[in-house]
């Protein structure tokens, strides 16, 4: 049997079409080894590549027993473990709302409150449409094919910030000095913070287009940083947001320049990378604490609990109290009271804590925990490399967001606008987070089939169709 024959027969059984190429490009060299092995021998070209062929066995078999090895498997236990947090974290808002909302009325507000006041902060109309379809996106992300993104990644990317440009020049919404939010129908508030978290699966992909680069790509790629940042501090003002997505951006160049990606000196670079990670938040604060407005003053000092302003609007004393009063086993006596104090938007870990016990709050955390561990993994072992940036992006994210809603619900830190995935509330939050999710359960699914993308530049391309 002739050898393109054989490829054919046996990629024929491979019902994968993504891991075709690559299992093809394995055998072919497989059968090239063995060729040269027998050439050594004194055979001729035509017998040497026959007997080479033969040696690989029946091209059926081979092609049943790669089809089993190379099928996209989905991650059915990351999916349950997903979507009982996603409904644990939707009756668990209801049901302080409920209670909120039974405090109120018993003390003579009869009104509607599903839209105003405290149980605003709870529970809102939209959210178990949002919860439905963020599911629904999820799903049908983990089917495609997440390779493809980094084909067109550097003009999705400019195309993404020109659009998020223009919805903050027709249809921003500015609050206390900063344009956060953009306009749509029916009432919906998009929050820009949430919109530039999905940058960060693009800026992998960009930063996979300069694999091989040196110095060069490295400057390219902290271009790339920038405009982001101008979104998050020159229009919304939101220093947390911007540090949080830089410090995203660092670990996913520092994990490619640890990998080899580009020729540059590993220790110098990653040296730098770890000095800007520091200086950045540092510098930024400072500059705002010596030169910034009253109004961004008092915001650093709640952040950091410093003075009167950590009692003032986000309410850590209150936070702190629903902790203090709770035991491993029940809530706290004062529950009822103390709710009616707190965002429940931000504080749904301590609300949880002192209505049912510090054990409940730990289970929600270790849950929380092992979703984003479980992904790491996956992310780390990954040998496409692709993948593996994408992956550590989105993880990086989802465990700082982790981070800081356990410092908030621990009274160690004051409410930074930054939304949690399952129990925070928040359309945009909501939404973006089951699409990194989404993209998270393909590059799982994919992991043992998914080939690495070419990249061509695009004048490339124009010659090649020219």
């Amino acid at each position: 049997m002739r050898r393109e024959e054989y490829l054919h027969t046996l990629t024929e059984q491979i019902r994968c079409k993504m891991a075709r190429g690559t299992i093809e490009q394995e055998i072919n060299d497989h059968i090239e080894d063995q060729k040269e092995e027998f050439l050594s021998e004194g055979m001729s070209q035509t017998e040497a590549e026959e007997a080479a062929v033969r040696e690989m066995g029946d091209p059926v078999e081979v092609g049943l027993e790669m089809d089993r090895i190379h099928r996209p498997t989905m991650a059915w236990g990351m999916i349950a473990l997903i979507v009982g947090l996603s409904l644990a974290g939707y009756l668990l808002r209801s049901v302080m709302y409920q209670t909120v909302l039974g405090i109120e009325q018993s003390a003579g507000k009869t009104e509607d409150l599903f839209w105003v006041g405290t149980s605003l902060s709870w529970h809102t109309s939209l959210e178990l449409p949002a919860l439905l379809l963020g599911l629904v996106l999820m799903i049908g992300i983990c089917y495609m094919d997440y390779t493809r993104i980094a084909v067109y990644a550097k003009p999705s990317l400019i195309a993404y910030q020109v659009l998020l440009f223009i919805g903050l020049q027709v249809a921003g919404l500015k609050m206390n000095g900063s344009t956060r939010y953009i306009r749509m129908p029916f009432g919906i508030g998009l929050n820009l913070i949430d919109l530039l978290w999905l940058t960060i699966p693009l800026f992998a992909a960009v930063l996979y287009s300069y694999r091989g680069q040196g110095y060069r790509g490295i400057l390219k790629a902290i271009l790339w940083m920038v405009i982001p940042t101008y979104f998050l501090i020159i229009r919304s003002q939101s220093l947390i947001g911007a540090m949080i997505l830089e410090l995203v951006y660092c670990v996913v160049l520092a994990v490619a320049v640890h990998k080899g990606w580009f020729q540059v000196c590993k220790k110098a670079v990653l040296t730098g990378i770890g000095a800007v990670v520091v200086l950045i938040p540092v510098l930024l604060a400072g500059g705002l604490w010596c030169f910034g407005k009253a109004y961004q003053k008092e915001r650093i000092a709640a952040i950091l609990s410093i003075g009167d302003h950590a009692a003032d609007f986000p309410r850590v004393n209150v936070i702190r109290e629903m902790l203090s009063g709770s035991s491993a086993f029940h809530g706290n006596p004062q529950f009822k009271e103390l709710l009616t104090s707190v965002d429940g938007s931000v504080h749904l870990l301590a609300s949880v804590v002192a209505a049912y016990g510090i054990l409940a709050g730990v289970l929600l955390v270790l849950c929380l925990v092992v979703l984003v561990l479980r992904f790491a993994k996956i992310s780390l072992n990954q040998k496409n490399q692709l993948g593996m940036v994408m992956g550590i992006g989105c993880t990086a994210l989802f465990l700082i967001q982790i981070v800081v809603f356990i410092l908030e619900n621990l009274g160690g830190v004051c409410n930074m606008g930054i939304y949690c995935p399952f129990f925070g509330t928040g359309g945009s939050g909501m939404l973006t987070s089951y699409i990194l999710l989404g993209l998270l359960l393909s590059i799982c699914r994919y992991q043992k089939t998914a080939p690495e993308p070419v990249i061509r530049s695009w004048r490339w391309r124009q010659r090649s169709q020219s």
